[in-house]
C-alpha cells in the first residue's frame, strides 16, 4: 500500500503531496527448487497443548514479492491469550525449510506466561534479553498489532495477534514511550499503512534512544492502556477499552492532578492517517495515509493531558494529541479514567468543538434466525456504492440493512466486497419480487442468515408475523436458486428487512 505524507502546521491544517511510490527495498529472490517437505508444517511445541502451524506464502506490495513464512500458534487461546503469528521474510539463498527454528521456543515461553496469566495484547510489546532472540543479539524484543490477512495463511475466526520483530532499540523505545511511535515509523520507512506486519530479521532499526532524547514523553508521567484516538478538525474522539479500567482506577489517584499525564495509545481503526515523529530534518508533524485518504481523521501514539490553562483546547505534538484544559475540566476527565465513565468536553478556544472519552465495550449481535449470539469490539456499517439497491427502489422492501458476522480480517481472506454486495443484491431482488404480490402486502419483518462455504452456501429465514408453510418453502426455494458467489472459507452475514413499513420510508 502505497501512501501519503502530510505536513501538519500549528494551526492544525495539512498541506497533502502525493508520496511518490519507490520500487520495494527487498531483493528479487530466485525461487527455491521444489521441496520434499509440504506445507503448511505443523509442529508440535508442547505435547498436547501447543502447535504451529507454518505457511510458506508470498507478501505482494510495492509491485514487488516478499518470499515469508508465517508462524501461528494453535493452543494459546485455551489459555486466555490471543493466538499469535509472526510472519518473516525469507531471505536469499534460504531454501522453504530453512525456516528459523528459534521462534518455536520463544512460542513455547509464551504459553508459559500465559499459564502465569501474563498475557499481551494490542499495543503491548515483550523485551528479550541481553542475548536477544535466542543467539541474535540485535533483535530485543517482540510487538504486538492487529493482525493482517495473507493470501495462503489460514487464521482461525478467534482473535488473532501479529508479532513484529523489534531490533536494537526499537524494543526498548516501544516499552517506554508506546508501541505505536515505533510502528508508525516502519510504516513509513516500507510506505506501507499503518505498518508491515512481516518482520526482516536484516533490517536496520528505525529509530534509535538518542533520537528520543527530546520528547515530550521523555518529561511527562505515561500510562500504558489499551486505547486509541482520531482527531478531525476541531474534534478529539478518545475510547479506552474495559480490560484497561482496574489499571487506570488504581493508577489515576496517585497522579498529582497538576501532573500532565500522556495515555499511550494504539492505531486507531476508524483514522484514515496515523502520525509519526519524528522525521529527520522536519520540525513539524508528519503523517502517513493509506492509498487515496484525504487524511482528514489522524491517529497516533498518545494524547497528552495538561492542566492549568485559561480555556480549553487540542494540539498536535510529535506523534500525538495535548488535550489543554482547565482545572475544573481536567478534573472531570480524571473522574472518568478513574470511575470507567464517558464524557464530552466542549473546546472553548476560538472555533469551538469537542473532546470526547469513550469507554468501548464489546457489542453483541444475537440472530433471530439461529439464536447465535456474536461479540464484536466494534460493529462498523458498511454501505457499498452501486451495488446494493435503494430500498425506495424496491416495491415491497421499505428498509434493508446488512449484519456481517465475519470478521473484516476473514472476509478480505475469503471473498471481495464487490461479490458480496452483488449476493446481497440479488437476495434483495428475490425477497422483492416474492413480497410484491397483493395477498403479499403484509407489514412484516424478515431476517436472512446467507452462510457461505467452499462447498456451497445454507440459507435460513425468520419472518414476523410468519408465512404459512407453503409460502415459506417458496421463498426458500426462491432464495436457494440465487447463486453464491465463492468464497475461500466461511462467510456469514445476515440481510435484515422491513417489508410494506411505510413508516421506514
Amino acid at each position: 500500500m502505497s501512501l501519503w505524507e502530510c505536513i501538519i502546521g500549528s494551526s492544525i491544517g495539512a498541506f497533502c503531496g502525493w508520496f511518490s511510490r519507490a520500487k520495494a527495498k527487498v531483493a528479487q529472490n530466485p525461487r527455491p527448487l521444489a521441496s520434499p517437505v509440504q506445507f503448511p508444517q505443523s509442529i508440535e511445541v508442547i505435547p498436547g497443548k501447543l502447535r504451529v502451524k507454518i505457511f510458506l506464502h508470498d507478501v505482494t506490495y510495492e509491485n514487488a514479492i516478499v518470499p515469508c513464512w508465517t508462524y501461528l500458534t494453535d493452543g494459546l487461546l485455551m489459555r486466555n491469550q490471543k493466538e499469535i503469528m509472526v510472519t518473516l521474510r525469507r531471505d536469499v539463498g534460504q531454501t522453504h525449510e530453512d525456516y528459523p527454528r528459534e521462534l518455536l521456543r520463544v512460542f513455547s515461553d509464551f504459553f508459559q506466561l500465559a499459564e502465569q496469566g501474563q498475557l499481551v495484547d494490542v499495543g503491548d510489546s515483550t523485551l528479550f534479553n541481553e542475548e536477544g532472540l535466542y543467539g541474535r543479539k540485535d533483535v530485543r524484543g517482540i510487538g504486538y498489532v492487529e493482525a493482517e490477512s495473507f493470501p495462503g495463511v489460514e487464521t482461525p475466526d478467534s482473535p488473532v495477534l501479529a508479532g513484529i520483530l523489534l531490533k536494537n532499540d526499537e524494543a526498548l523505545i516501544a516499552w517506554r514511550l508506546g508501541l505505536t511511535r515505533v510502528v508508525a515509523l516502519l510504516g513509513k520507512h516500507h510506505r506501507y499503512y499503518p505498518c508491515p506486519t512481516w518482520s526482516d530479521l536484516n533490517r536496520q532499526p528505525v529509530t534509535s534512544l538518542t533520537a528520543m532524547e527530546t520528547s515530550i514523553l521523555q518529561r511527562v508521567v505515561r500510562v500504558r492502556a489499551r486505547a486509541s484516538f482520531y482527531h478531525e478538525p476541531n474534534h478529539l474522539f478518545l475510547r479506552i477499552f474495559p480490560g484497561s479500567r482496574e489499571y487506570l482506577r488504581k493508577i489515576v489517584p496517585v497522579i498529582p492532578p497538576p501532573t500532565a499525564l500522556a495515555l499511550r495509545t494504539q492505531v486507531d481503526p476508524r483514522a484514515n492517517a496515523c502520525l509519526v515523529w519524528p522525521v529527520p530534518d522536519i520540525t513539524e508533524s508528519v503523517a502517513i495515509t493509506p492509498t487515496n485518504s484525504d487524511g482528514s481523521r489522524k491517529t497516533g501514539a498518545f494524547v497528552l493531558f495538561v492542566s492549568e490553562q485559561s480555556s480549553n483546547s487540542i494540539r498536535t505534538v510529535e506523534d500525538g494529541v495535548a488535550v489543554l484544559l482547565t482545572d475544573s475540566d481536567w478534573k472531570k476527565v480524571r473522574d472518568a479514567l478513574h470511575s470507567g465513565s464517558d464524557i464530552l468536553i466542549p473546546l472553548t478556544e476560538q472555533g469551538g468543538g469537542t473532546f470526547s472519552l469513550e469507554w468501548w465495550t464489546p457489542e453483541a449481535y444475537t440472530s433471530p434466525v439461529t439464536g447465535e449470539t456474536v461479540l464484536a469490539e466494534s460493529w462498523t456499517t458498511h454501505k457499498p456504492q452501486g451495488l446494493l439497491v435503494p430500498p425506495k427502489l424496491f416495491a415491497s422492501i421499505s428498509a434493508s440493512r446488512l449484519v456481517l458476522l465475519t470478521s473484516d480480517r476473514h472476509l478480505r481472506e475469503r471473498t471481495t466486497a464487490e461479490d458480496l454486495g452483488a449476493y446481497a443484491k440479488e437476495i434483495e431482488n428475490a425477497v422483492d419480487k416474492f413480497f410484491v404480490f397483493p395477498e403479499r402486502r403484509t407489514r412484516r419483518a424478515l431476517t436472512i442468515h446467507l452462510a457461505l462455504t467452499r462447498g456451497g452456501s445454507m440459507v435460513q429465514f425468520v419472518a414476523t408475523p410468519e408465512l404459512n408453510s407453503e409460502d415459506t418453502e417458496e421463498l426458500l426455494t426462491r432464495l436457494n436458486g440465487v447463486r453464491a458467489p465463492r468464497v475461500a472459507g466461511p462467510v456469514n452475514l445476515e440481510s435484515i428487512m422491513a417489508l410494506w413499513d411505510f413508516a421506514a420510508h
